[in-house]
């Protein structure tokens, strides 16, 4: 897997591995005020990566 099927898999699988046993690893640190970038590891390989999200919507609850 590569990190564009990671992003084709909606960030629901691990971009070595494949697996599904992804995690969190630390808090969401907001960088700017659009974005907010994610510590993400596998608990399947032990890979490490960072999720980046950006606002593109909100909407009222």
């Amino acid at each position: 897997m590569t990190f564009k099927s990671h992003l084709e898999s909606r960030g629901e699988r691990c971009p070595k591995c494949d697996s599904r046993a992804i995690k969190t690893s630390d808090t969401p640190k907001k960088i700017r005020t659009d974005t907010v970038h994610v510590a993400m590891f596998c608990a399947t390989c032990g890979a490490r990566w960072r999720n980046i999200y950006t606002l593109s919507k909100s909407e009222e609850l």
